[in-house]
């Protein structure tokens, strides 16, 4: 659609190829499948979006170029005659639109359909068996989301309203961890942070590289779907915490960052506790790294309690 637009809106172009351009895209948007350039094959070419299982619509107001992921039935004996081809291009398109940077709508409702509509292209998503070609696929749309500029919400720099990427960074760590652990750890690490609650300087010692930061509520901006986001931070952190089990520095690294962008002090304990149970698991020698982790976690709820506690009270500063 955006390339399209880029076609149409070109000053050098007649009048005369605008209209024309214009008549070919009304006869396409009135067709149910994707037709080749030349629009002599419309009949012929199967939707790409029948490619994945049923399920819901896409986003169309958030998912960018998931908009034309409408999916319906597809009987079995389709991708048998047709081959894998139109999978692999449908998961890429639901992999690049779920990467794409996008700024929190206002409203409730319509903060809720984009964490509903993201969740239900993911469950779709978890409906395909990986392959090595759609690994290669994962593998290519996780670097170039890492490289990516500013339309990508696992770029370097994202802007402070951005739709955060933990449930999907969750789902593209546990497809990639088997395959390309260091890709997986890179995309999912980038996609902890969570700028919104970043906005207010800290207060305390700001000489530690986790101090905890403090943000006055009232300059949030109205995300009334914070508490569910903040708990898929949570998930995603738990994920990695417990795939990085027996390995020391991917330990330290997850729990540098959760001290770094993790803010709630519940989610916190959570962590702590999990991090527990996993260094605890079965009958062997208990993890000595991930104990130090959960030791750590619950120090460190202690400490946001008691910056909490003297934020909201003023008097006991005296003490």
């Amino acid at each position: 659609g955006a390339l399209w637009m880029c076609i149409v809106l070109n000053p050098h172009c007649k009048l005369e190829q605008k209209s024309s351009w214009l008549k070919q895209l009304k006869k396409w948007n009135s067709v149910d499948v994707c037709p080749w350039e030349d629009g002599n094959h419309g009949n012929e070419l199967p939707n790409l979006t029948n490619a994945l299982p049923q399920g819901a619509n896409a986003n169309q107001e958030n998912m960018g170029q998931c908009k034309s992921l409408e999916y319906q039935h597809l009987p079995a004996h389709k991708f048998l005659e047709e081959g894998d081809s139109y999978l692999t291009l449908a998961v890429e398109v639901a992999l690049i639109g779920l990467g794409q940077q996008r700024i929190m709508p206002d409203g409730l409702y319509a903060q809720e359909k984009v964490c509903r509509n993201e969740e239900q292209l993911i469950s779709k998503l978890q409906e395909i068996e990986l392959d090595d070609t759609l690994v290669k696929i994962f593998r290519k749309q996780a670097v170039f989301l890492l490289e990516a500029g500013p339309y990508s919400g696992l770029g370097e720099v994202i802007h402070r309203d951005s739709v955060p990427m933990h449930t999907f960074a969750k789902y593209l760590f546990t497809c990639l961890l088997p395959h390309d652990a260091e890709l997986a750890y890179k995309s999912a690490l980038r996609a902890m942070r969570l700028l919104v609650l970043e906005s207010m300087p800290p207060l305390g010692d700001t000489s530690r590289p986790h101090h905890i930061a403090s943000v006055v509520p009232n300059r949030y901006p109205r995300w009334f779907t914070l508490s569910h986001i903040e708990s898929q931070q949570c998930e995603l952190a738990s994920t990695m915490l417990t795939a990085a089990k027996g390995d020391v520095q991917r330990l330290e690294t997850v729990l540098e960052s959760i001290q770094k962008n993790i803010h709630s002090s519940s989610h916190i304990f959570k962590l702590a506790q999990d991090a527990f149970k996993i260094a605890t698991l079965m009958d062997s020698l208990p993890d000595i790294t991930l104990l130090k982790v959960s030791l750590e976690l619950g120090l460190q709820t202690v400490l946001t309690a008691a910056l909490s506690l003297l934020s909201s009270n003023p008097a006991l500063h005296k003490l």
